[in-house]
């Protein structure tokens, strides 16, 4: 048998205690009023002593339910936190595929719901089937094959000077075309050195332009080439006195030009629309996505189907020449960033 005194100021304080301590089961076995404390303390306060009795089975018993219950309390508390973490990854992955759009996030909802996906889980094959029932005419289905002259323009360290000797190499090794490159990047003589420096790599002609006057007799130089790649000034859709100076040079190019817009894939997507919107002055014609191998979420792939109606034309994912640059097909698109952003 389990026997405890306490000592308290009313019977109340001390039936608490027990229960606490024994269980429902303790019984009061005795109480008396006492004087705790040094016997020459003469204004000692009277207090109630309390004894109480619990067999020693019963108090097992009590120990025992009371661990179970505090068990059971451990592990809802841990289904909660698994279900909020679980929540939270989801939010996490949806927010990493969507984006912060609401638009698009609705629209995939409506999508689960007319479709009756079992659950929510995002896979490639549904996100196809979304893409093909929500976006009948998207710009990953449009192309712009290159003509004679091709130019590209964008804003500085998007990767235009790599591109283009990515793409020199394509069609030079695998469609057996004679390439010339042309070069108004004057103002980095880096960019001059280095697009030279894979000029003479691949075996072709690379020429400088460095007023637009010369334009059309530089462009006499590369007259036996059958397709003409033209490396532009990088410029930041703020600067209206850069983008004036390309379009110059532009004008003197023929008319029968295709014109691409270099943007990197891993710019801020309201950055990205800013320069969509200003490079708009210098009539591109499509747009090649870079720095694909940077990118954390699907933000500026959905941009391109939300804001652009011109063919994206090429990705590019990396620095190596010319490895690095595929056709920006939607499978193509699509199948790099599962690969690339798949969760752990």
């Amino acid at each position: 048998m389990i026997i405890k005194k306490y000592v308290v100021n009313d019977m109340k304080e001390a039936m608490v205690r027990a229960k606490y301590e024994l269980g429902t089961d303790a019984i009061i076995i005795s109480q008396k009023m006492v004087r705790p404390g040094k016997w020459y303390r003469l204004f000692r306060k009277r207090m109630l002593e309390v004894t109480v009795a619990l067999e020693e089975n019963v108090h097992e018993k009590n120990t025992r339910e009371k661990e179970k219950f505090n068990q059971i309390l451990l592990e809802r508390e841990k289904a909660k936190a698994e279900e909020k973490a679980l929540k939270e990854k989801e939010n996490a992955r949806l927010q990493r595929i969507f984006g912060r759009d609401e638009k698009i996030r609705e629209r995939w909802e409506n999508h689960v719901r007319n479709e009756a996906l079992e659950g929510e889980e995002i896979t490639l094959e549904r996100i196809r089937s979304f893409i093909a029932k929500t976006y009948v005419d998207h710009a990953y289905d449009k192309e712009l094959p290159f003509g004679r002259i091709n130019v590209l323009v964008g804003p500085t360290g998007v990767g235009k000077t790599t591109t283009i000797a990515k793409i020199a190499s394509r069609e030079l090794l695998e469609k057996d075309q004679k390439v010339g490159l042309l070069t108004i990047d004057t103002y980095r003589i880096a960019a001059v050195e280095q697009l030279r420096k894979y000029a003479k790599i691949l075996g072709i002609k690379c020429v400088t332009v460095s007023q637009p006057k010369d334009i059309r007799k530089k462009l006499n130089l590369l007259k036996d080439c059958d397709i003409i790649l033209v490396d532009t000034i990088g410029a930041s859709p703020k600067d209206e006195d850069r983008i004036d100076e390309i379009r110059s040079y532009l004008n003197e190019l023929p008319e029968e030009r295709h014109t691409y817009l270099a943007i990197s894939m891993s710019s801020q997507v309201d950055t990205n629309n800013r320069i969509m919107k200003k490079y708009k002055e210098l009539s591109y014609h499509s747009i090649i996505l870079t720095k694909f191998d940077e990118v954390e979420n699907y933000n500026n792939f959905w941009n391109m189907m939300e804001n652009n109606v011109l063919p994206v034309q090429y990705f590019c994912h990396g620095q190596v020449v010319p490895e690095d640059i595929m056709e920006a097909s939607l499978e193509n698109v699509l199948s790099y960033l599962w690969r690339e952003l798949q969760y752990e």
